[in-house]
């Protein structure tokens, strides 16, 4: 894990990270809000590009809220605390588009990026309903979100972290390509035995 370092966002809020690299190449953000009254722990953090085998838009990054699985939500641990009382766990995961964090805005502000879908909240870490934040909750999600992309994208590691990611998508493509090529052997043999009955048949035809 690398040494504690500091963003601030966008809202001018100070936050403190410690970053390391996950199996796949993910990278993984242990959170703290630095506050005058002392630092503060928020949580994890997962960036790592898109997961989506064949994406239909290039260049998105997905933003995964606690550590563990990339799958099940209630399989991850160390959610980040960023909501109100009755929901105080940021839960899910989306995808975003640093291209956002370049576009104009037309009050001249720093551009935020957009989320796809709303941000979701529960109770408690795992086995609890995720139910709609907050608006707060939503703002602030948003706010930390652009800081720590824009931490990401400036980071000399992500380009090797991506990489290692790549082939690890590159191995469950390989895996999805092949799924398609055996059931296309698998018709081709029906329609192959097929044929053959058929041939048979229009032989008997010409011998009778």
């Amino acid at each position: 894990m690398s040494g504690t370092q500091t963003f601030t966002t966008p809202a001018g809020n100070t936050y403190s990270y410690a970053v390391e690299t996950g199996e796949n190449g993910e990278a993984v953000y242990d959170l703290s809000r630095v506050l005058q009254d002392g630092v503060f722990p928020i949580g994890t953090v997962v960036v790592h590009p898109n997961w989506e085998l064949f994406p239909k838009v290039a260049g998105l990054l997905n933003v995964q809220f606690g550590k563990g699985s990339a799958t099940d939500r209630h399989e991850r641990t160390d959610a980040p605390k960023l909501g109100d009382m009755d929901l105080p766990y940021v839960v899910g995961s989306h995808l975003v588009n640093p291209a956002d964090l370049t576009a104009e805005t037309d009050n001249g502000a720093a551009p935020l990026l957009t989320f796809r879908k709303r941000i979701m909240g529960a109770a408690f870490e795992t086995n609890s309903p995720a139910e709609n934040a907050s608006q707060d909750t939503f703002e602030k999600v948003r706010d930390l979100v652009t800081g720590l992309v824009t931490t990401y994208q400036a980071d000399k590691n992500t380009p090797k972290r991506e990489a290692t990611y790549t082939k690890f998508l590159n191995g469950k493509r390989a895996e999805a390509v092949q799924a398609e090529i055996n059931k296309l052997d698998d018709k081709a043999q029906a329609l192959a035995f097929m044929r053959a009955e058929l041939v048979e048949k229009l032989n008997g035809y010409k011998t009778a």
